[in-house]
């Protein structure tokens, strides 16, 4: 079976797991990124070299010529890095030692079978690889230093063997995986979830796939341009602009990639992400960007590029001493008071070539801040520079919840600029728990309306550039598109007296358009101006089931997914044509991305003739659908229907239902205890409800009660004076009892935990099994039905949106004018009365 990504994924974060108890996150990544790129340089050298003996062989060579060559580093290039002895992932070797004036070999393990000293051996490993290849090496591998000290220790010799073994369970040739590029996917999977788990520090070498797709997009790269980033941080923007292009059907291979990083961890970590990406061609240099920009041309000045994306860190000092060519800087920003921002900008603009565009996340405050900050404005605004700013919603960054804006840069077309576009997007997203994200469908809007470069009501408009001088440059984006929403309506005859006002319920004519006969079912007429509930409607809480069970929502909502599920049958043939010709195994690969641009545009016409969704969210919609399957459909265009791809809880369910059964029971009471000793271990527990369960100085004190209680009891039958013995017998006993209970628990939390590793163990088994029995014909089908019911499922989803919309709307009208004010006086009267009556006959007068 073929290496997927949900299985590399759940290999690499077995591996995490086993250090995660020793470090953070933030400490122990770059370990995991050198072994991975450790792994797959043995991987591959022993893959080139079973290609080259091989060959070799066919030439009549000799086994000892054969043996010369295969240690010939010229060999090895491109992809392939030569992999010294000691570095071997599989092979043993002899290392030369000199004892009493003597030389003599020594036979050490392969990498894997390191027990002792094994910090030592990896480190020496990466750094004879480090040395071997120079130039694509150079500095990246030899600042991991797996002896380095966490607090006081360093990590023992058995964790880090057995951290070793879990990469020896991840197979890392080519032939090992489903899809050509599934190794730079789990990279960047990695770099997510480090940066999930580093919090605060993230922002150093991760920017948000959203905020990354839309200057992407903006950018617009094409074959033959150059792309630079001036902070680089993990490569994901260059990585994404190559992307992007082979989504237009471009070569990635036409595309020049250039980037720069100040943090010397997070160059190592880019440099091995562009690599493992299959990207040898990038050109990553380590520096202080504004101090010393490392790209230079023939005549070594600054290098021209045709498009510059980047997140530069927001808010820095920086030092005028030795910064060179200042000529890039036509208004020094101060060292101090953390306005570095706009000197990155200066920066971006001074290398783009004459028709260069680009894209940049900036902080708010570089908008409206006066100073320097007003003449830096002044100077991209007269000279035509500054084509558009865009504002982001807050939070949905690492390290920072201000809101960002993006600026965007145009050489092309400067001299006849005589405005600016602004797009305030900031009220259009996702709430998550720790971060905001940017929706597919607002990240199709802001660039539609980027391209349209049109006036829309409260969200973008070409501000004339006399109108931004007139307000002295402030680029504040609210001054120009006010997107608050309106204040919310109350007519006050409708709250004194009752009844909905007509005006309001037209307000929703959206959902009334959608949903026709629902608005004359939800209301009754009242007067010209007024309308009443439907008396079907006793309360606020009746309207969600009203509105979900009404005939017209449900048919409304049938005929999108009938539409829907016929477009799905008319475009199977192109999902189906992705798998490689089973009569030409040879063939060129199917493209991906070309799938999803013809898929796109056929999805769009298809359900336009409805209004429950916008364009905006039905290609939202589409393209989160082919992202979250990505992995999949390269699956599939590589490797054709491997039943590798069905789910492991797919097949589980249609397969050994009662396994899951039985791991979901055991996981549920497992979180029942550990619940109930979390809340045991909170300020002021009482067991109210007599579980047994106690926190730790509970226990204690109990512990240390028995143990008097059992001691006055046989000092009190030695002794009778000294007190009743079966008293304190008896004490004892209910203390034991209580004590056994709790020990009762916390023995079924380990016997819980041991089942739930049984059961996993024989689920891995049995989906092992059952997998292999299955044929590729069984497996497209399985295959083609979950990309069918996932389809189904994502549109679901923006319905049900769409009708909880309808509801909350509802809803306040209800919450508003439902209950007139004179009944609620009525009311408050009637309670007055009472608890005066109640006075009265309690004797108060």
């Amino acid at each position: 079976m073929k290496l997927t990504l949900s299985r590399l994924e759940n290999l690499l974060m077995t591996a995490c797991d086993d250090l995660r108890g020793s470090m953070d996150a933030s400490e122990y990544k770059e370990y995991i990124f050198g072994m991975l790129f450790l792994k797959r340089a043995s991987d591959l050298f022993d893959q080139r070299q079973a290609e080259l003996r091989k060959q070799f062989a066919g030439q009549g060579m000799s086994p000892e010529d054969i043996e010369l060559e295969l240690n010939d580093p010229d060999h090895y290039s491109g992809k392939y890095f030569f992999v010294p002895p000691r570095a071997r992932w599989n092979q043993g070797w002899q290392e030369e030692v000199v004892e009493n004036g003597q030389k003599k070999l020594i036979e050490r393990p392969a990498l894997k079978h390191v027990k002792e000293n094994v910090g030592s051996a990896l480190n020496k490993a990466l750094e004879a690889i480090e040395d071997a290849n120079p130039d694509a090496l150079q500095d990246v591998l030899k600042g991991i230093n797996f002896n380095r000290k966490i607090g006081q220790r360093t990590l023992d010799d058995d964790t880090l063997a057995d951290f070793v073994q879990n990469f020896e369970k991840i197979p890392l040739k080519d032939s090992d995986f489903e899809f050509p590029d599934l190794l730079g996917a789990a990279y960047e999977w990695l770099i997510k979830y480090f940066a999930d788990s580093a919090g605060k520090k993230a922002g150093e070498f991760y920017t948000p796939a959203e905020v990354v797709r839309i200057c992407v997009e903006i950018c617009d790269p094409n074959e033959g341009m150059s792309v630079y980033d001036p902070t680089v941080g993990s490569g994901g923007m260059l990585i994404q602009m190559r992307d992007y292009l082979r989504e237009k059907g471009g070569s990635a291979d036409e595309l020049a990639l250039y980037g720069q990083e100040k943090m010397g961890t997070t160059w190592s970590i880019c440099k091995m992400n562009m690599l493992l990406h299959g990207i040898s061609h990038a050109d990553i240099r380590q520096e202080d960007t504004l101090r010393e920009p490392q790209h230079l041309d023939e005549s070594n000045e600054l290098k021209r590029f045709d498009r510059v994306v980047a997140n530069p860190p927001f808010s820095q000092n920086y030092i005028k001493k030795d910064l060179k060519f200042s000529g890039r800087f036509a208004v020094m920003m101060p060292e101090k008071g953390k306005k570095a921002d706009l000197m990155f900008v200066q920066h971006m603009l001074a290398v783009l070539k004459h028709n260069g565009r680009m894209a940049t996340v900036m902080p708010h405050g570089v908008l409206f801040r006066g100073g320097e900050e007003r003449e830096a404005r002044k100077y991209f605004i007269e000279h035509g520079y500054l084509e558009a700013i865009i504002g982001l919603p807050g939070n949905l960054f690492y390290g920072t919840g201000i809101p960002a804006c993006i600026l965007v840069m145009n050489k092309d077309g400067a001299a006849e600029r005589d405005h600016v576009l602004f797009i305030n997007a900031d009220r259009e997203y996702r709430e998550g728990k720790a971060q905001n994200h940017l929706r597919p469908e607002d990240i199709d809007k802001i660039i539609y309306a980027y391209r349209a470069n049109n006036d829309i009501p409260a969200y973008a408009r070409r501000v004339p550039k006399a109108e931004i001088v007139a307000e002295e440059y402030n680029c504040n984006i609210r001054r120009y598109v006010d997107n608050a929403p309106p204040p919310e309506p109350h007519d006050v005859r409708a709250h004194l007296h009752g009844g909905v006002p007509k005006v309001e319920v037209e307000s929703l004519a959206r959902f009334w358009q959608n949903y026709p006969t629902l608005k004359n079912d939800l209301f009754v007429g009242r007067d010209a101006q007024y309308l009443d509930f439907a008396p079907v409607l006793s309360g606020k809480r009746d309207i969600a089931d009203f509105v979900v069970n009404h005939p017209s929502v449900t048919a409304c909502h049938a005929a999108f997914m009938q539409t829907l599920e016929a477009w799905w049958q008319d475009n199977l043939p192109i999902v189906e044509a992705l798998a490689p010709d089973a009569t030409n195994q040879e063939g060129k690969a199917r493209n991906v991305y070309v799938m999803r641009s013809s898929l796109l545009g056929s999805i769009e016409k298809a359900l336009a003739g409805q209004n429950l969704l916008t364009g905006f969210q039905v290609r939202g919609a589409f393209a989160n659908y082919v992202e979250l399957l990505k992995a999949d459909f390269k699956s599939i265009a590589a490797s054709g229907w491997g039943p590798e791809l069905i789910p492991d809880e797919d097949i589980l369910q249609s397969q050994f239902p009662e396994v899951l059964e039985e791991l979901g029971n055991a996981q549920s009471r497992l979180a029942e205890l550990q619940a109930l000793f979390a809340t045991a271990d909170e300020e002021d527990f009482e067991d109210t409800d007599d579980t047994g369960a106690m926190n730790s100085d509970q226990v204690k004190d109990l512990k240390a009660r028995l143990k008097e209680a059992k001691g006055m009891a046989k000092l009190c039958k030695r002794d009778p004076n000294m007190g009743d013995a079966a008293l304190y017998q008896r004490e004892a006993e209910q203390i034991e009892t209580q004590l056994l209970r709790h020990k009762a628990l916390e023995n079924e939390v380990k016997a819980i935990k041991s089942t739930i590793k049984g059961i996993e163990g024989k689920r891995d088994e049995l989906v092992q099994n059952a997998r292999e029995k299955i044929s590729t014909d069984e497996a497209r089908s399985v295959i083609i039905e979950r990309l069918r019911q996932l389809l189904l499922d994502t549109y679901r989803a923006y319905l049900r949106a769409d009708q909880r919309a309808c509801i909350k709307a509802i809803e306040n009208l209800w919450s508003k004018y439902a209950v007139t004010a004179k009944a609620i006086e009525a009311e408050r009267d009637a309670a007055s009365k009472q608890l005066q009556a109640f006075l009265v006959e309690l004797g108060y007068e």
